[in-house]
């Protein structure tokens, strides 16, 4: 983020893009969704972004962090939905989680476990999972993006006030 060329607002819009797909129920496909909206941005609307930064910032939610993110997401989309009554534990969820993943029996990879998987997503949970995910997709967004630009644009000051410091440095010990 801190290396990455370009403008202070193209790292910042990148950041912004990859917490966004972070934070929505994708996990798996992430990358590719932001490759895509980096794709049309800059064709379609001139807005360009590090693609890279962007793809990097989608790891945020990865394998070990991504059964923790979708509770929040069920959770925050129950209440959303205004369906208090089905407020699930996490224990309960978890379970949910290694069947739809198909961790009780057979191969995680098989096809199958991708049918039991998305079956009891989208049919199931889907709808709180996506709903709760928005919330924290727009935070993510709005946030990464100005944290983003306040860090690089101060990092990238600091830089240049040493540069000059030494420069100066240099020079008075020329001149000496």
């Amino acid at each position: 983020m801190i290396r990455a060329g370009g403008n202070p607002e193209n790292t910042a819009r990148a950041v912004a893009v990859g917490l966004f797909y972070a934070f929505t129920p994708t996990f798996g496909i992430q990358m590719v969704i932001t490759f895509v909206h980096w794709y049309v941005s800059r064709v379609v609307f001139k807005k360009d972004f590090n693609v890279v930064v962007a793809m990097a910032w989608t790891w945020v939610t990865n394998f070990f962090t991504v059964p923790i993110c979708y509770y929040a997401f069920f959770l925050t989309g129950q209440v959303i939905l205004g369906r208090w009554d089905d407020l699930t534990g996490f224990d309960s969820f978890r379970n949910f989680w290694e069947t739809a993943m198909g961790r009780t029996g057979g191969d995680p990879t098989s096809l199958r476990a991708w049918e039991t998987y998305f079956s009891i997503i989208v049919e199931g949970w889907g709808l709180a999972i996506l709903v709760g995910s928005v919330p924290f997709a727009l935070l993510g967004y709005v946030i990464g993006y100005h944290w983003t630009l306040r860090v690089v644009i101060r990092w990238r000051a600091a830089k240049l006030a040493k540069r000059a410091a030494r420069a100066d440095a240099r020079q008075r010990s020329g001149n000496a």
